[in-house]
């Protein structure tokens, strides 16, 4: 080979740095409004690329267009006509709800209502295809117009919704998109988690800021008129086999393609029917665990008899098992049919600068490294939905998830029960492909609680491929009361940790104990002094003391686990407004245990019951 062609012209360097520079300065970060506290991420969240991913890893096409970024807004009144046509009085970074200092606005609104609005144009080459506008979650109720007419409306904070927009789009030039959002917050029985509105004004406790308006990724895709909706992918190890639902946008005389691939190369192909069950052989199955977190590559597609591809989707599949089985007289949570101990921290999914909304992909994949560096293999997601993205990188990196329902509280009337049991549907049904999520919690300490029973059975048959906990934290209000339903017997016992009298019939586990912290005066949430967990804030060396009791408290379940305690949550993750009682502060940024000694104290526990 000729070595002169590998020499760079000067001219090339001279424009490639022009380039560079020219790069830098179109970007447009954003200022967190009043941020209290600021994670690393969120220093550098860029207006025009903000969560820039693909959002639905599970079901992948590849042309899309992301239109998070700089929206019109406006606070609204009730009854108010859509704003169509005019210019909003304020600007706010979507998807950053606006009680959050990453969205510009950071304020609560009296209505409870706004309205956001911006512009987009069709790309040339979509001409002729289905346009669908996606809404990955907004929070609570949302009223949205294309072009000046009201398209569809959804109730729900958590799941993901859209809407075929092509009979509302103009032929040519630019198109208007206007969402309406009501969020009655902690004001009426609505599945919301730990949001609460008087918490903005005075932080305190375990309950915080509420979070309104869109939250997650809004996005367009172009899709042919008969196309995929959906996959349901179920694991089934045992059988050697992959089953593969697919439900197409509307019935045709289509047939579908399964490929399975491992890395890279094709392991098998099966032709089936729609909405039909499709078996597809896996010969020798590798297994996914924490592990091995191995996954295989699907390709999908809906084919026309002339042999026309309609549609083609790419997705993934990890093959596992999640059972209780009895190992000697005890029931044991079994991954692959393997006894295995489960150990995590409850994790809110709370961020200072963006409140539900992490400030980047970056951040939640840090947030699924960390937990496994601290020798977790597991995480309880406490009443909050992530958005696809943190689910992808629980099961590419291998941590297992039990999955919360977020909860309303107090009084629920009839049709709040049925939207909250609709909302729970939708979280089994849009998460259903995870291999990550092998738990579903129903309810957490009797907080919104009815017809358990009823609901737990339903959510088993919903989904029989993973374990499912009734009410997690059977002690904590009514100690007197356990629903002996689902698989999982959930106890809460903090400080410090016990073992609940042992089920016979389900695992046994203490679904949150621990709580050791301390404030770190920089970095802190608000100068208010209502500090929640505050224990060792008068020790010399409040780190090695909040370590020395950790370990002294997984000494303690050691000692448990053989006696039939399967699995253990520690609370928590990170501090959370004015608790201080995380592995990390707020911010992310001060690691406020030694992880080396926790990570030692945790591994500990898997060999135990490995040994049995």
């Amino acid at each position: 080979m000729n070595r002169q062609s590998h020499k760079i012209s000067p001219w090339l360097i001279i424009i490639a740095s022009i380039t560079t520079l020219w790069g830098h300065a179109q970007e447009q970060f954003v200022t967190p409004k009043e941020a209290p506290l600021v994670t690393p991420w969120g220093e550098t969240v860029n207006e025009q690329q903000v969560h820039n991913e693909y959002p639905r890893p599970l079901l992948q096409r590849s042309r899309w267009m992301n239109l998070n970024g700089r929206w019109e807004f406006q606070e609204a009144k009730e009854g108010e006509k859509a704003p169509v046509g005019q210019k909003l009085k304020e600007t706010i970074v979507v998807p950053f709800p606006w009680e959050a200092p990453l969205s510009g606005i950071r304020r609560q609104i009296p209505s409870q209502r706004a309205w956001y609005r911006r512009t987009f144009s069709i790309p040339d080459e979509w001409k002729g295809k289905r346009i669908r506008l996606n809404f990955d979650a907004v929070d609570w109720e949302t009223f949205v117009y294309v072009n000046g007419r009201c398209i569809g409306t959804h109730k729900g904070g958590y799941d993901a919704f859209s809407f075929d927009i092509t009979p509302y789009l103009k032929a040519q030039g630019k198109q208007e998109i206007i969402v309406g959002v009501y969020d009655p917050s902690d004001k009426q029985p609505i599945a919301r988690g730990k949001q609460s509105w008087d918490r903005y004004a005075d932080p305190e406790g375990c309950f915080y800021t509420p979070n309104s308006g869109i939250w997650q990724t809004v996005w367009l895709e172009p899709v042919d008129e008969f196309h995929i909706k959906d996959l349901k992918i179920t694991p089934d190890p045992d059988r050697k086999q992959l089953k593969v639902m697919v439900t197409p946008s509307a019935w045709s005389d289509s047939y579908v393609t399964v490929r399975v691939k491992a890395e890279g190369k094709v392991v098998t192909s099966v032709r089936g029917g729609q909405r039909q069950e499709i078996r597809v052989p896996i010969e020798t199955p590798r297994l996914w665990s924490p592990e091995d977190p191995f996954l295989y590559d699907l390709e999908v597609e809906l084919t026309a008899p002339d042999g026309k591809i309609r549609d083609a989707v790419q997705s993934y599949a990890g093959m596992r098992t999640i059972t209780v089985e009895k190992i000697g007289d005890i029931p044991r949570i079994c991954l692959n049919h393997q006894p295995i101990y489960q150990h995590g921290p409850l994790d809110q999914g709370f961020w200072p600068d963006g409140i539900y909304t992490a400030p980047s992909d970056e951040a939640l994949k840090w947030e699924i490294e960390n937990m496994k560096e601290w020798g977790f293999n597991m995480v309880r997601k406490h009443i909050k939905v992530e958005p696809q993205r943190w689910y992808y990188w629980c099961d590419k990196l291998g941590l297992l998830v039990w999955q919360d329902m977020p909860q309303a509280d107090g009084m629920i009337d009839a049709p709040a029960k049925m939207q909250i049991e609709t909302e729970l549907a939708n979280m089994i049904y849009q998460h259903q492909n995870h291999p990550s999520i092998v738990v579903w919690v129903v309810f957490n300490e009797h907080w919104g609680l009815f017809d358990v029973e009823r609901i737990t059975n339903n959510v088993m048959q919903l989904d029989p491929s993973r374990l499912v906990t009734g009410n997690s934290g059977i002690d904590a209000r009514t100690p007197h009361i356990d629903y002996e339903v689902g698989h999982i017997k959930d106890n809460h016992s903090y400080l410090p940790p016990n073992l609940p009298m042992v089920s016979h019939t389900r695992a046994t586990v203490n679904g949150e104990y621990g709580a050791l912290g301390y404030l770190i005066e920089d970095h802190k949430w608000s100068g208010n002094g209502k500090y929640f967990h505050n224990y060792y804030q008068d020790k010399s060396d409040k780190k090695q003391a909040a370590t020395d009791e950790y370990v002294k408290f997984m000494e303690q379940i050691h000692n448990y686990i053989p006696k039939g305690l399967s699995a253990t949550v520690y609370t928590q993750w990170t501090d959370v407004e004015n608790e201080v009682n995380g592995l990390y502060t707020y911010d992310r940024k001060i690691e406020k245990l030694d992880k080396a000694r926790v990570r030692a104290a945790n591994e500990a526990c898997y060999e135990l019951l490995k040994k049995e």
